[in-house]
């Protein structure tokens, strides 16, 4: 007999449980696809339902009126549920309300997001409507209310049943063992299939033929080995590239013509390959700013691959973005190996930490995860590890941040990976080390910035020997460096490592338990001098992790005497020499000399019991070496830290930035203390451009004002050549900039609504089809509040981040509507490609200004006789001009870019970002005229009469010489 569940949904007001309510209920009883019996139910909020909830939902303030409360409807719930599980997609959501009014707080609870995301993991998007949709589904339901939802959710769970009844038996027993710890609502949903599994004798499909695979256990590894490639020899004298040749690729009778017929030559590409083509024969180093449209991926692979086969060496290509990755090998790689009239080998390299150590995995399989997330990380790697052939844990879906710590611990990090004696690399089965293997023998090795610092940092041993490399996104690099040689150590962090080193957490053993317990098994000599080691570092872990507490102490004490303690989210002090003259500074040093020698001494000691372990050989105590890695990785973090600590409280260095801060989020705090490099551009010289043969940076954005003198100050690029070939779009005919010349300027009385007020109005007129780029959260919470309900009103839907959505599913749903906004902030004012009319006006709310207090900003902002205009203006230009590119993507594009922050013309420095766009048609209007202004164009109709231009400024527009110093 199937087990009777419950599914249900609610409506109601907003996300908050404290604060909104419950609109309506919907539940459906079913056993199997049966349904047996619903409940359906609208809620009296007892407020006034939402205008934007009414667009969502149709459930209108009528409907409600008359509805029992939330109390009654809630009890009556109860009673049609009883003990039964009950289902829901993100059914957390639902109980979170529920559970205000005392009803479901007992019934097991399971979620069709959790078990969709293990066994649907490619979905791209888990909502509700879009599972039902790839699953093929097939209800005929109106979604957004509450028993349509409902239905849908049934739906789902019985499609995701069916899909867990393929799996093999023994990958479904041990995911059932997974949650026999814990309340673990999958685990019913896996028992539930298993009982089906068996009644049926299922025996058909992908999950029964890996099973015969395997010999019958799924949940081991089909490792399929690839032939890696032969590693590359360089030739002595490299052979030059024919540049005429390398341009005819190009031209409108190319093989890309003749195989593509949407391609289309350009002027700007061709211009690119070549001066790239010619650093690569004159072995010197390059700058290009290629616009927008100018295909510069192309012009850079094509010089890049013929170079690399003829001469049998490596060119590395770094990226910023995942994006930019994928774009290049799903793309733009698969185009040429079609048209290129030679084979050749490119592959991604990441960082150890995004592949499985298959050794920490089996580990973690044995002795059983401590808490539903780990079951629940454990369950997808089962499912996703036969299939996959690289390790490369970017392909699971985890979504949170519990999921990505469990990932790491996980992951062939350096902190848990010991090649010594591990069977997976011993036997060539390591993914990681496979990984590197296979780069050797690449022409095209791509990687992301991060890791191309890592190789900086370890001396070169990360990355296989090369000496061309290309650096694209290359305005990200000084921040894509600091943020590599950034150093932080947190409190919560110390407490968990000495909570995994010596307290030990729920259900799980410390480390040091646990290697006692291994020692015990030892011969009696090699026992008796492991377990005193043993029991002498548990004491000196106590020592030491007594005194970090008390170091953190004195940091917050120090912290509360000087820091901006007010502010909501975060408080932190720069520990410049004049903080270090305080008398709280004293304390932190005086508690720091009790500190160094204990945590000196337990680095030490850590490092003997790490020695003590590699005497020991895999058959007299595999037990130990299983657990090495863990000493290795504890005892690496903490001689880290200690020289870390040591340098920011004893040893400050000229060349570094250090500070203190504590972030507040929901009543958690945690205090951190950091440690970041001042100049990176001596080392992106010594280790990149005196070091490399060809280096070439490019980017969309590399010039302010038309120069390239900002970024080579930055990067020490000192003697680079230098080219920019703008893009090819029209741009006076693509772009109208209009600029709001009566709007208050950031923190004067009045901004907040009138920045409201235009944006309804404007929006409106453009019938959404608008990204609007906040440079503060805080600013887009705000805003998002007052113009969702007058939009809703004219059927226009707005999407906010930080709403509970992912970034690509914002974006997923912003391309496929046809009256929407979206509110973004920092992350979106780069890497959003929305081709065509759904992006047709892009807002920029503020001049997008690093924040002055940022320790790392001050400081390098101190580095200059002029801070503000030589350091603060052409950070802010770059960054708006990447915002300004989200607009036009490609030759048939048209928009609107509205800049709703005056000082672009209230300011001398406004000019300087004018001065830096590629030329679009700009108009300045009082806020009321911009709708139609706006309206005008994207209709193509001629401008209102009241429009006038502006090249820069005109002397009724000059503002006074004078301007403070940190207007912003």
């Amino acid at each position: 007999m199937s087990i009777t569940y419950i599914s249900l949904d609610l409506e109601t007001t907003g996300l908050d449980p404290q604060r909104d309510a419950i609109i309506e209920i919907g539940a459906v009883r079913f056993q199997g696809e049966q349904i047996l019996e619903t409940f359906e139910t609208f809620v009296n909020p007892g407020r006034t339902v939402p205008p934007f909830i009414t667009e969502l939902t149709g459930i209108t303030n009528a409907d409600v009126r008359g509805a029992p409360g939330a109390r009654q409807a809630t009890l009556k719930l109860q009673d049609f549920v009883g003990h039964d599980p009950v289902i829901g997609h993100n059914i957390s959501f639902d109980l979170s309300f529920l559970n205000q009014h005392g009803v479901l707080a007992r019934n097991l609870a399971i979620d069709t997001f959790e078990l969709a995301s293990i066994l649907v993991p490619h979905a791209g998007r888990y909502t509700l409507q879009n599972l039902v949709h790839e699953l093929g589904i097939t209800l005929s339901a109106q979604t957004h209310r509450a028993l349509d939802d409902a239905r849908m959710t049934h739906g789902l769970f019985v499609a995701l049943l069916e899909r867990a009844v393929q799996l093999p038996q023994a990958t479904l027993e041990e995911i059932v063992q997974l949650g026999q710890r814990h309340r673990w609502g999958p685990a019913q949903f896996f028992r539930e299939a298993l009982r089906q599994r068996g009644r049926h004798s299922f025996s058909g499909g992908i999950g029964a033929q890996l099973a015969a695979a395997l010999g019958g256990d799924a949940a081991q590894p089909l490792f399929l080995k690839e032939r890696l490639p032969e590693p590359l020899t360089p030739r002595e004298e490299p052979a030059l590239l024919d540049l005429d040749a390398l341009t005819r690729l190009l031209d409108e009778d190319s093989p890309f013509a003749a195989t593509f017929p949407e391609y289309e030559s350009r002027d700007q590409q061709l211009e690119m390959l070549q001066a790239v083509g010619e650093a690569f024969n004159g072995g010197y180093h390059l700058m290009v700013e290629a616009g927008t449209g100018t295909g510069k991926s192309l012009a850079y692979l094509l010089p890049a691959l013929y170079w690399a086969v003829q001469n049998d060496e490596r060119v590395v290509i770094s990226t910023n973005t995942i994006n930019l990755q994928e774009q290049l090998l799903d793309k733009d790689l698969p185009l040429l190996s079609k048209t290129l009239p030679f084979k050749f080998r490119a592959a991604l390299l990441k960082g150890r930490s995004h592949y499985l150590c298959r050794r920490q995995f089996q580990a973690l399989r044995q002795r059983g995860p401590a808490q539903n997330h780990e079951a629940r990380v454990v369950a997808k790697i089962l499912l996703w590890l036969p299939n996959t052939l690289d390790g490369d844990g970017d392909t699971l879906f985890l979504p949170t941040g519990q999921e990505q710590a469990v990932w790491h611990t996980l992951s062939a990090a350096r902190e848990n990976c010991n090649a010594h004696n591990c069977p997976y690399y011993l036997g060539d089965e390591c993914f990681f080390y496979r990984a590197r293997d296979r780069a050797e023998g690449v022409h095209l090795l791509i990687v992301n910035h991060a890791l191309l610092l890592a190789d900086i940092a370890a001396q070169h041993r990360v990355l296989p020997e090369h000496n061309l490399l290309i650096i694209d996104e290359a305005h990200h690099l000084e921040r894509a460096t600091t943020e590599a040689l950034h150093f932080q150590v947190d409190r919560a962090s110390v407490q968990r490592l000495f909570d995994d080193l010596v307290r030990g957490r729920r259900n799980h053993p410390s480390l040091l338990e646990v290697l006692r317990d291994a020692a015990a098994q030892l011969p009696r000599k090699r026992s008796a001098i492991l377990l005193d080691a043993l029991l002498r570092l548990e004491d000196e872990a106590e020592t030491a992790s007594q005194r970090l507490e008390d170091l953190f102490d004195t940091f917050e004490f120090f912290l509360k005497e000087n820091g901006d303690m007010q502010n909501a989210y975060a408080a932190r002090v720069r520990l410049t020499p004049m903080m270090r003259e305080q008398l709280s500074w004293t304390s932190v040093e005086g508690t720091w000399s009790a500190v160094a020698p204990a945590l000196s001494q337990l680095v030490d000691s850590m490092n003997r019991l790490d020695e003590g372990l590699n005497e020991l050989s895999a058959s007299e105590a595999p037990e130990l070496l299983d657990y090495q890695a863990r000493v290795e990785g504890i005892m690496q973090w903490l001689a880290t830290a200690y020289d870390n600590l040591k340098e920011l409280i004893a040893r400050p260095s000229d060349g570094g930035i250090y500070w203190v801060e504590e972030v507040r989020r929901r009543g958690y705090t945690d205090l951190s203390v950091h440690a970041a490099p001042l100049h990176v551009g001596p080392l992106v010289r010594k280790y990149l451009l005196e070091k490399l043969r060809t280096v070439i940076m490019t980017s969309a954005t590399l010039r302010v004002e038309g120069s390239f003198d900002y970024l080579r100050e930055r990067l020490s690029a000192d003697d680079v050549a230098e080219l920019a070939v703008g893009s090819p779009f029209d741009y006076p005919s693509a772009a109208l900039l209009t600029v709001a010349n009566d709007l208050p300027e950031p923190g004067k009385p009045g901004y907040q609504q009138a920045i409201d007020r235009a944006l309804i109005a404007l929006l409106k007129a453009t019938e959404g089809r608008a990204l609007v780029l906040f440079t503060a959260y805080s600013q887009l919470k705000v805003t998002a509040q007052a113009i969702t309900g007058p939009l809703a009103a004219e059927d226009i839907l707005v999407y906010a981040q930080g709403s509970g959505s992912s970034r690509a599913q914002l974006l997923d749903n912003f391309r496929k509507g046809e009256r929407t906004v979206l509110l973004g902030t920092r992350s979106f004012w780069e890497g959003v490609d929305v081709p065509g009319e759904a992006l047709s006006c892009l807002v920029i709310v503020k001049l997008p200004f690093d924040v002055p207090d940022d320790p790392v900003v001050a400081a390098r902002a101190e580095t200059y006789d002029n801070p503000f205009n030589q350091y603060m203006v052409p950070e802010a230009i770059l960054r708006f001009l990447q915002g300004f590119g989200r607009l036009i993507r490609t030759y048939t594009d048209q928009g609107v870019v509205v800049v709703l922050d005056r000082r672009v013309i209230s300011k001398r420095y406004g000019a300087r970002f004018l001065n830096s766009l590629p030329d679009p048609t700009v108009r300045v209007a009082s806020w009321k005229q911009l709708p139609e202004m706006a309206a005008c164009w994207l209709a193509g109709k001629p401008l209102p009469a009241h429009a006038y231009a502006t090249d820069g400024y005109e002397p009724w527009d000059m503002p006074p010489p004078e301007e403070p110093p940190w207007d912003y």
